[in-house]
Formats: C-alpha cells, sequence, structure tokens
C-alpha cells in the first residue's frame, strides 16, 4: 500500500475492508486531516457514493440498532459462480441482473448503532469561515452531481430495517426500472407531503443555515451520549434508493410495516438532503475552536495569556460604556466553564446578569454588545425575553413517538456555547403555561447546568455546560450566580455608537484571533489550588468575624470568592491561586456587593 495521504481519496469500503487495522493506523498517523473532505465545507452533492469523508457535529439524537449482513453469498445464474461479499460500511450491495443472493447459507448478521449528528448548534460566523478556508476542496467542485447520478442497470439490497425485522427474509431487493429511477430522480429535491423539510433537518436553533448526518456506528468504544461534540470520518452513502419517499413503493406481502409513514421518512431522509455515514473513526472534541491545533501547550498558553486579556479588557471597557469593573466580571464569565461534577454538585458554572443597561437612550443596546460577543466566543445564541418569544419557542427537546424520534429544543446545546438571553426586550403581556414552563427552565438550566428532555411520559435530565449572560434594565427575574449593575460614564454614554464603531476599528483580525484562542484555551488549562493558601483561611475567618446578623458570611460567600479567584486567576495567566489574584477578587467582589447596596436610578 502506498503513501495513505494520496490512497485515501480512493479508498473503497472493500479496499478497506481487505486490512482495516492498517488503514486505521494510517488514518491517525495523517498528519493533514484537512485532505480528507469535510462535508461541512463542501457540498456532498460533490463528493462520490462510498468516498472516504469527514463530518463535525454534535449528537442530537440517537435511533434504535440497525441490523445488517456483515457476510453474504452471492450466486450468479449466468457464470455458476459465487462470491461472498460484506454489508459493512454501506447501505446498499449493487448486484448484478443475474445475481441471487443465498439466504440459507454462510449468512451473517450484526448490528450497528444509528445516530443522527447535527453541524454544531450556534457556531460564529468567524469560525465557519475559518474552518471552511481550511477545509474547502476546490477540485471537488469540477467533480460530477453523484448524489442523484443512479445506476439503473444494479439491483440493491437495502438494509435499514431495525429490530423488530431482524428476520433476513424481510430483506428488500428493489429491481428498478429506468421510469422508476427517473421519478426517484424528480422527487429527490423535493419535500415530502408528509413532514416538511424542516422536520427532516430538526436544527435545535431556528432560522440558522446547519446540515445534517446519520451516522452509522460499528464500534462503541468512545460512550457516546446526546449533545457530544464529535468528528467522524467514515465512507459517504448517499444513493437515493435510500429515501423514505420511495418505501411506499413496497410489496406488503413481502414486507409488513409496522412503522408510520411519517416515521419511515423521518429515518429515511432523501440522501440529498441528509446524507449517511458509515463511521471508520470516531473522535470525541473538547472544543471547536478552528484556530486550536490538536497539541495543547498550557505553559505557551498561560505565557501568552495577559496579552490577550489586555486587549479584551480594552475592548469591553469600551462596550460597558468604561465600567472595567462589569469588564473584569465579563471576562470571567467568557473563560467560564464546568470543571468538576459531584453527586448533585456542579462546580464552575458562572452565570452573569449585568442590569442598569442604558436601553431608553439606546434600546437595541443589548444586541450591539452581543454582536461584540459573538465576534469572540465560538459558538453562541442571542434569545430576546420577549413574552411571545417565551410562550412560542420549544426550550426543551421533545420526544415525538408519532416519528420515533427526540424533537430538538433551543437549549439543545453542545458544551462551551454562549447564550445570551435580552430580558430588556420584555414588554407588558402575559406568560402562558408554555411561557411558564419556558422560564422554569431557563432557571434549572442557570442554578444547576440541566436540561429536562421530555419524553411525554417521563421527564429526564441531562447535564450540560452553558454559559448564561442575562442583560436587563434592573435585576432580572431569572437567577444569576453574579448580578453586577452597570455604571456607566456619562462621557462614554453620548458617543456610544462611536464607541461601537471605533471597537470595530481597533479589532484587527490579528487582535480577535489572539483573543479568541485565549477564551478557548483557558476552558482546556488544568488548574490547581495548591497547599500553601494560608491566607484564604486567615482571610475567611476575619470576614466572619467582622460579619453581623444581617449580614452573615457563609460557606457559600466563600465557595463564591473561590470561584471567582479560579477565573481571575486563569484570566491572568495563572494555573493555581496566588496572593495577588486572591486580593484582586476581594477587591472586586466588595466593589460589586457595594453597587447592590446602593442602588442608583436607571441611567437614561
Amino acid at each position: 500500500m502506498s503513501d495513505f495521504s494520496l490512497d485515501f481519496d480512493s479508498v473503497s469500503p472493500e479496499i478497506w475492508m481487505q486490512n482495516e487495522q492498517d488503514w486505521k493506523d494510517k488514518l491517525l498517523k495523517l498528519p493533514n486531516w484537512c485532505k480528507i473532505p469535510l462535508i461541512n465545507s463542501n457540498a456532498s452533492h460533490n463528493l462520490p457514493d462510498g468516498s472516504l469523508v469527514r463530518f463535525r457535529g454534535m449528537v442530537q439524537d440517537m435511533h434504535n440498532p440497525e441490523f445488517y449482513f456483515e457476510q453474504f453469498e452471492v450466486f450468479n445464474t449466468k457464470t455458476n459462480e459465487i462470491k461472498s461479499k460484506t454489508g459493512k460500511y454501506t447501505d446498499t450491495a449493487n448486484i448484478l441482473e443475474n445475481e441471487k443472493i443465498n439466504y440459507t447459507e454462510n449468512l451473517k448478521s450484526a448490528q450497528r448503532q444509528t445516530m443522527v449528528v447535527v453541524s454544531l448548534p450556534g457556531f460564529n460566523e468567524w469560525a465557519q469561515k475559518i474552518e471552511n478556508d481550511q477545509n474547502h476542496l476546490k477540485h471537488l467542485e469540477q467533480q460530477p452531481n453523484t448524489s442523484k447520478r443512479l445506476n439503473s442497470d444494479s439491483t440493491k439490497l437495502k438494509r435499514s430495517y431495525d429490530e423488530s425485522q431482524e428476520d433476513p427474509e424481510a430483506m428488500e431487493i428493489e429491481s428498478e426500472t429506468l421510469n422508476k429511477e427517473r421519478k426517484k430522480a424528480e422527487l429527490l429535491n423535493e419535500t415530502s407531503n408528509v413532514v416538511s423539510r424542516e422536520h427532516l433537518l430538526n436544527f435545535p436553533l431556528p432560522d440558522i443555515a446547519s446540515k445534517t448526518c446519520i451516522i452509522k456506528i460499528y464500534e462503541d468504544d468512545e460512550n457516546l451520549k446526546l449533545n457530544d461534540m464529535i468528528e467522524v470520518v467514515g465512507f459517504l452513502s448517499v444513493d437515493p434508493a435510500l429515501s423514505g419517499e420511495f418505501n411506499s413503493e413496497k410489496n406488503s406481502l413481502l414486507e409488513p410495516v409496522s412503522e408510520t409513514e411519517a416515521e419511515i421518512i423521518t429515518h429515511n431522509p432523501p440522501p440529498s438532503l441528509v446524507p449517511r455515514l458509515h463511521a471508520v473513526y470516531v473522535k470525541k472534541l473538547d472544543h471547536c475552536n478552528p484556530l486550536i491545533k490538536d497539541s495543547f501547550n498550557q505553559e505557551a498558553v498561560l505565557h501568552d495569556a495577559n496579552t490577550a486579556r489586555d486587549h479584551l479588557f480594552k475592548a469591553l471597557s469600551e462596550l460597558l460604556l468604561g465600567d472595567k469593573l462589569a469588564a473584569e466580571y465579563l471576562i470571567c464569565h467568557l473563560i467560564a466553564c464546568v470543571y468538576l461534577r459531584q453527586d448533585t454538585i456542579t462546580l464552575g458554572q458562572f452565570c452573569l446578569n449585568i442590569s442598569n443597561l442604558p436601553t431608553q437612550k439606546y434600546p437595541n443596546y443589548g444586541k450591539q454588545l452581543y454582536d461584540i460577543i459573538k465576534q469572540f466566543v465560538t459558538k453562541s445564541y442571542y434569545l430576546p425575553l420577549t413574552v411571545e418569544n417565551m410562550n412560542t419557542v420549544a426550550l426543551l427537546p421533545k420526544k415525538d413517538y408519532d416519528c420515533n424520534r427526540l424533537t430538538s429544543g433551543i437549549l439543545q446545546l453542545s458544551k462551551h456555547t454562549h447564550l445570551v438571553l435580552d430580558e430588556t426586550k420584555m414588554e407588558q403581556g402575559r406568560l402562558d403555561a408554555t411561557g411558564v414552563n419556558n422560564i422554569t427552565a431557563l432557571g434549572n438550566l442557570i442554578k444547576q447546568q440541566k436540561v429536562e428532555y421530555d419524553f411525554k411520559y417521563y421527564k429526564m435530565e441531562f447535564d450540560s455546560d452553558i454559559s448564561v449572560l442575562v442583560l436587563s434594565e434592573g435585576k432580572s427575574l431569572l437567577p444569576s450566580d453574579y448580578h453586577i449593575p452597570l455604571r456607566p460614564e456619562e462621557s462614554s454614554l453620548e458617543i456610544f455608537n462611536a464607541i461601537v464603531e471605533a471597537a470595530t476599528y481597533y479589532l484587527k483580525e490579528e487582535i480577535m484571533n489572539t483573543i479568541r484562542s485565549y477564551l478557548t484555551n483557558l476552558k482546556l488549562v488544568k488548574y490547581s489550588i495548591s497547599e500553601d493558601i494560608q491566607f484564604v483561611e486567615d482571610d475567611f475567618i476575619e470576614m466572619r468575624n467582622n460579619s453581623d446578623e444581617e449580614n452573615p458570611v457563609t460557606a457559600d460567600d466563600l465557595h463564591r470568592l473561590l470561584v471567582l479567584a479560579r477565573l481571575v486567576s486563569l484570566s491572568r495567566g495563572n494555573d493555581t491561586l496566588n496572593k495577588e489574584c486572591w486580593d484582586i477578587t476581594k477587591s472586586m467582589e466588595k466593589e460589586r456587593l457595594l453597587r447592590l447596596k446602593n442602588r442608583i436610578a436607571p441611567t437614561l
């Protein structure tokens, strides 16, 4: 076998199967995965059926295991030749008209896990552009449109049957005529009469372009869970015959069908819309920032942290109208993530509520602030908390038993997604039952970092790691870990639009990329508390001695200080707590609590 980097574009499932371990070893040693086409950055109709490709996304749903023929024999009635074939890494077996499958001997069935993976919800435009620049393969645009290319001379063996159809006799053999092929080709780009295109794609975030793949996994070493970020390398399957729209043409005497038409089409969408991918390798992702290389160097990250922090602090101080304390807290919020779960305790969450926003003078201040934040973070979503939104949007994923699938909701997000809730858009109105449930769901996410999935007959909680920023005029009606009222400078308040313009000018691509890498890298740093933190114990004892009955200092206050101190340390390039960072933390909290005590009238 020659150099794999030259061979990967011509390898087929059959060639791969001849020496599977060798191919897998070479795949893992391949220095540049960008040579394997990434569906996220290349149109799937330009990729040949059966070619090796990649897809990056979030596990959105898991279906029942699918049974297939791992080994079977084909008998040629003309030549009397018997060939052994495999159904691994493929959905259809191209067999000639004069070939028949032997269903009685040397037949080995197996099962594969099937899951739906969607491109990462909230993946921001800047990150998508960089990913496309790294992975777009221009030569593929000259390829013929393979998703619509049909072979009318072959018989296809379809193997998408579920647990209730283990009987090999229930396998479907289709001998298509030319007219039938034409009919399929015409139907391919049309949405079904039974279900809509949006239903088939089932994206968590409404009105955001995305891609979906059905991934078929043969080895479950990774122990994949819902909402995991993964990158899959596998063989592409885009044969139009896989579409559930054509299942109605079955002979029901040969193959009894227990599913509804909606379920069949939902689980077998047109491959031109939802390609299938037979995985040869699945990699869980710690992050999805295309600027960060695979090799993580903690020492280098900490060394460069202060430079990036200075740029970010300068930009955020200006955008927060000269409020340096609010900028400090916002930096801590942007680098925070859940770092430990023990029983019912979740450590690391940092929901920040910034109130006293100058919405009377700048009604869209929250959205303008978000538009800058989304330039820094890899994944984010802006949700105006209007009464209409709360009463109508689907926040929680819900099981659809008619189609036997999980219908996504806005809170089905992968880890390290930034959710910005704009409460300044709340107007007078009444929340209905859906609205109350949505507010409750947001509260549970903030307090426990858990999202409750609705399975109709029961509810199930799933762990999440979503950074929530709440923007409000007064104190938010939602809970938060840290609440800070904004204290704008009068001079900044007068020229906010000019500040936004200046910030955009100042934040050149090089500076932006430094900040983007900084925010992702600090989530990956291993932080530890050294044993020598006597200064923390001494300060806590002093704080308790100086407290009174009206304002007691509790263990929760110490925990809050330690969580903040961890982020203050990390933001300044320290992977452990020192006296200087501890003093900065105490000073920040003292000033914040003083602001809350001496509330001022909302800024005009």
